[in-house]
């Protein structure tokens, strides 16, 4: 549950693709606590007051960086989704979704 921790301090080394302006980040890497090896996390001052939400998790790095590429294209378009939805990849997440149910993942856009 723990294994979050193993990735402290090595991001450079876990890092598929990082976008980075001055009102969004879109960050896809490796991760060890998920449902799947690889993420993409986004993080926009108009959803979830500026904190990154987990939008997508692959079973590769290749299709990782696919996702990371769709996700800068969807966030740099000029026009910004109506929500975020957080994939829930991350161990923990799985229990609090089991508990509380879905809403807590849901983000949507405050213009």
């Amino acid at each position: 549950m723990f294994d979050f921790m193993l990735d402290i301090g090595n991001y450079d080394s876990r890092k598929v693709g990082r976008y980075d302006s001055d009102d969004l980040a879109v960050s896809t890497c490796s991760v060890s606590d998920g449902q799947k090896p690889f993420e993409t996390a986004v993080r926009h001052l108009e959803y979830n007051d500026g904190k990154w939400v987990i939008v997508e998790m692959y079973d590769d790095e290749a299709h990782a960086q696919i996702g990371h590429d769709n996700w800068v294209k969807t966030m740099t378009s000029g026009n910004l989704p109506d929500y975020l939805r957080d994939c829930g990849n991350a161990r923990i997440a799985q229990l609090i979704d089991a508990v509380g149910g879905e809403e807590w993942m849901i983000f949507p856009r405050q213009q």
